[in-house]
């Protein structure tokens, strides 16, 4: 069984990051790990990322997926300098963002690190990433929380759409 200390998640609970868990344990998907929950980008002023469902792998320095939500594009630099080694340019990292335009879409890439920013409406970014990802809803109404992390982290590993990307510092200007 996948232990947190074997996986990317390892530093983040060490250092007292992961915050609010409905899910920090082993999924259904053999070697992962999977989190839902929030987790703490900055102390003072506290900062996090919230709604997050995230996964890695056994043996993994970084995380595979993460998605959640941040209140301002603004917030986008301690979201990575937080994770820091824990992002990889294979990964796959979609952060919503509530002062983002409806019709606002990029990716925006931090030290070669890609993170898909999208807007959030009125939803939940579960809801955003079933439709996102064309999941079948009613069918995941069944699951238990594992095997929805594992269906939300898989339909992310397959997403291959890409936006237009934009530096951070453009962002800021389209604000």
């Amino acid at each position: 069984m996948t232990s947190i200390e074997s996986t990317a998640f390892g530093r983040l609970e060490a250092e007292g990051r992961l915050l609010k868990p409905s899910h920090k344990a082993a999924t259904h998907h053999a070697g992962r790990f999977g989190f839902r929950g929030e987790i703490a980008l900055t102390l003072d002023p506290p900062v996090t990322l919230e709604a997050v469902i995230a996964g890695a792998e056994d043996g993994e320095t970084a995380l595979s997926f993460i998605a959640g939500s941040l209140d301002s594009f603004k917030q986008l630099p301690a979201l990575v300098e937080s994770l820091g080694a824990n992002v990889k340019p294979e990964g796959k990292y979609f952060i919503y963002v509530k002062d983002l335009d409806r019709a606002s879409r990029y990716q925006v890439s931090f030290g070669g690190v890609p993170l898909y920013v999208l807007p959030l409406d009125d939803t939940s970014v579960y809801n955003e990433l079933v439709d996102l990802f064309y999941l079948d809803k009613p069918k995941m109404k069944k699951y238990d929380t594992a095997e929805k992390i594992d269906t939300i982290i898989d339909g992310g590993l397959k997403y291959d759409t890409t936006y237009e990307a934009i530096s951070y510092e453009e962002g800021l200007k389209r604000l």
